[in-house]
């Protein structure tokens, strides 16, 4: 009996090794039969102006090969075989991350895709700033701070709402003192992010209910609103567009007039894309954003999407770490940029921050 058993068992294991070998052989079959292949599938990445190569090695002819981007056909090859390399132009495509997809035609008709990513970056390196303290203002610690913007010397903040409890608002603020002159409410469910002041008009984001709200910027009175497709984060304006971000490595230009698309841009250091970007302030001609999560903020070219600088803000998250009781509520990230031309400084805070720090950039000593 228990030989009977054994050799069941053996017969078993056969059995599975069989069908492991038949997989297997059926996986190479699959991909020999692939007509064609990219040999270096890692490696596509490229400075801003460089082409970047794809290999392709074309095992069984095709009649045709097509190289797509979204709707833009790239590039046709016809009865093609053999190895070659296709040339991305990184002067046309700009900054940013790119899928293009190569689809292949054989004799007999039948059709094979593959989609590859390639990572376009500047070609510029980027400077590295410190930041200095030159003095530090009251800021109501229950402040989700979304956006931070001043017009003259009067400081907008507006603020988002984790609990979805009405904490939501858009007000005018006494940055010397933390108080709120004027105050506006958003009704819940809208989760607000970034705004900006463009003429007389204020423009506050939601997260994820793609409404941008609009306001007279002396009385905040609700004066019209936009809809949006995705999320909202940040928003700033260079004095003719509101430029929104999303939170990713992209940002985009709207008509204040009727909020539709304009152009956009992706951002990137000679090093890699950034993503994540949040609250934005336009000054002196570039784009200065947060990096969520991140105790930095990135200088941005406009035209572009180089990064120029990276600030490093490291010395004021950590002091209101250390400043962090038990009893208070938890600051959260650094997020909240305004820039004041009287004195040419910056203000920085961050959500359920005590502290407005008002700042200067300099170069880090090397």
């Amino acid at each position: 009996m228990q030989g009977i058993k054994l050799a069941v068992r053996y017969i078993f294991c056969f059995f599975l090794l069989f069908i492991s070998s038949c997989n297997n052989e059926e996986q190479k079959q699959e991909e020999q039969q692939f007509p064609f292949t990219i040999s270096n599938e890692g490696e596509l990445q490229g400075k801003l102006g460089q082409e970047i190569p794809v290999k392709l090695q074309v095992n069984d002819k095709l009649k045709v090969l097509v190289a797509i981007q979204l709707d833009d056909t790239l590039k046709i090859w016809k009865n093609v075989k053999g190895s070659f390399i296709y040339n991305f132009n990184t002067v046309k495509s700009g900054i940013g991350k790119y899928d293009i997809k190569f689809i292949g035609e054989t004799e007999k008709g039948k059709s094979f895709d593959q989609t590859v990513t390639l990572d376009v970056l500047s070609d510029l390196p980027f400077n590295v700033y410190e930041t200095t303290v030159r003095t530090s203002f009251s800021h109501l610690p229950t402040s989700f701070t979304q956006g931070l913007e001043f017009d003259g010397d009067q400081l907008y903040e507006g603020t988002g709402d984790p609990s979805y409890t009405g904490a939501t608002y858009v007000a005018k603020v006494d940055f010397k003192t933390g108080s709120q002159s004027t105050k506006v409410s958003v009704p819940i469910p809208n989760f607000g992010e970034g705004i900006t002041i463009m003429d007389d008009k204020l423009y506050q984001l939601t997260w994820q209910q793609q409404i941008c709200f609009v306001y007279d910027k002396n009385t905040l009175k609700k004066i019209g609103e936009f809809k949006y497709e995705g999320e909202g984060w940040g928003l700033c304006n260079d004095g003719e567009y509101l430029i929104m971000s999303n939170g990713s490595s992209t940002l985009t230009f709207r008509n204040p007039i009727t909020f539709e698309v304009v152009k956009t841009i992706q951002v990137a250091t000679d090093k890699s894309i950034v993503s994540n970007l949040n609250e934005l302030e336009f000054v002196n001609g570039l784009i200065y954003a947060n990096v969520w999560q991140e105790d930095i903020l990135v200088s941005i070219e406009p035209s572009t999407g180089r990064v120029k600088d990276l600030i490093n803000c490291f010395n004021i998250v950590n002091q209101i770490r250390s400043a962090t009781n038990a009893s208070s509520t938890r600051p959260e990230v650094l997020n909240g940029i305004a820039y004041k031309k009287s004195t040419k400084t910056f203000f920085l805070t961050g959500k359920y921050w005590p502290t407005l720090f008002e700042v200067t950039f300099s170069p880090k000593n090397t």
